[in-house]
């Protein structure tokens, strides 16, 4: 069997067996794949942690031709991300472009602009205070990237231009409808002329530049309704860190605090890595 090296990010783990796991990994070179990491589960495996959710690092395999699974010989972490986990909000954000990733992932399609997109997103969010609207523009150029683009500048009836006070974005059709083809999704969703303005923006704004745009929660709300929905359509797809990220915000007041909310976001994260690997 050939040996490949590559750098990958763990975007999914799976049990299999009582010793071994199915590790599902986004490379630079290989795109989206899997491969067995063997008695990763006994206690003096050298795998050992070393490949959790999002860890960053040199993979080395054993290439499998014409197999779904390859075989994993080392993996030596470059970046475990560990500001980024010790913050609950952005640990579920993170989950979410894992689970992103792998759900628009091809297995054995390289895209090395999709993994430096996840490398600079990741690496963006540990200095940000707010991550809602980095990952809203990971999601709008992920999904340009993997060929989910919405058509944000023309009608998707007509192809005519977009004008007058309200916009009409429709999910089923992929992307915005003007006036007079609005008839074709009735349903479709009103957005403000900010709203469309800034998913223009941040769909082809560098991720780090994208941190010092400021916008309204009216605009914010629209912009995370008008990209879940469409996601929801495009991908078929339920997202279960999206469900995790909305058990956590909650009002202020009942967050906890403390030595007691460290050991309450622990217990989260492992809930959630647990659903991860399932």
């Amino acid at each position: 069997m050939p040996v490949q090296k590559t750098q990958a990010f763990v975007i999914r783990t799976q049990s299999l067996g009582e010793v071994d796991k199915i590790i599902s990994f986004y490379t630079s070179n290989f795109g989206k794949m899997r491969a067995v990491a063997r008695g990763i589960k006994r206690s003096k495996s050298r795998l050992g942690g070393s490949l959790e959710l999002l860890n960053y690092g040199d993979l080395v395999f054993f290439e499998r031709p014409n197999k779904d699974l390859q075989i994993i010989n080392s993996f030596d972490i470059l970046d475990s991300f560990g500001v980024l986990k010790d913050d609950l909000t952005k640990t579920a954000y993170a989950f979410y472009i894992a689970e992103l990733l792998d759900v628009t992932g091809v297995e054995g399609k390289t895209n090395e602009a999709a993994f430096q997109l996840t490398l600079t997103a990741l690496s963006t969010m540990e200095k940000v205070l707010h991550p809602e609207l980095l990952v809203h523009a990971y999601e709008l150029q992920l999904l340009t990237l993997m060929g989910y683009q919405p058509q944000l500048y023309n009608c998707v009836g007509c192809t005519g231009q977009i004008t007058g006070k309200v916009f009409h974005f429709s999910p089923p059709l992929g992307g915005m409808l003007c006036d007079k083809c609005f008839y074709r999704n009735s349903s479709a969703l009103h957005l403000s002329r900010g709203t469309c303005e800034l998913m223009k923006r941040i769909q082809m704004l560098d991720l780090p530049l994208v941190t010092r745009i400021s916008a309204s929660d009216a605009v914010m709300g629209e912009l995370k309704n008008a990209l879940s929905t469409f996601i929801t359509f495009q991908l078929e797809r339920h997202f279960k860190s999206l469900d995790f990220i909305a058990s956590i915000k909650e009002p202020k007041g009942k967050r906890a605090r403390g030595k007691e909310g460290k050991r309450e976001n622990e217990k989260a994260r492992k809930r959630e890595n647990g659903k991860a690997g399932k």
